[in-house]
């Protein structure tokens, strides 16, 4: 397994730098990468907000890949898991916390897991990662 900080090709707008990933023998079932996310991410967040996450992602071979936002609320812990729906190299994925059970007075920590399933014998380069969070709409 490694983990390199490459320079974005030409043509890709965003960072100038990006993650790659070669995994090559590899004898678990998945990968994970954690992004903890800043304070600011979860001060005010409510049950009537959502988050997104887009990845703009190369890959060798095609993989699956999830996001698993945690969210930390006094002694309880939510966990919310969803599939990057990758078109090209463009993924996305959506969390409405609507539907979660979070105390939205007890939020403590956030983070993201990047989920590669069966990795083995690809490369990866995730060359920009954007999280979203913004209020739903009232309908």
């Amino acid at each position: 397994l490694t983990l390199r900080q490459d320079r974005v090709p030409s043509g890709i707008r965003g960072p100038a730098f990006g993650l790659v990933i070669e995994v090559y023998r590899f004898d678990g079932s998945f990968l994970s990468l954690v992004q903890d996310l800043p304070e600011a991410a979860i001060k005010g967040l409510t049950l009537n907000h959502f988050i997104a996450v887009h990845l703009r992602v190369a890959r060798e071979h095609p993989i699956e890949i999830y996001a698993r936002l945690n969210v930390q609320h006094g002694p309880n812990h939510e966990q919310i898991v969803r599939q990057f729906d990758i078109r090209g190299d463009i993924g996305r994925a959506e969390f409405d916390l609507a539907y979660t059970k979070i105390n939205e007075k007890r939020l403590e920590k956030a983070w993201l897991d990047l989920i590669l399933e069966g990795p083995e014998m690809n490369r990866l380069a995730i060359w920009d990662m954007v999280l979203l969070r913004a209020p739903r709409a009232d309908i």
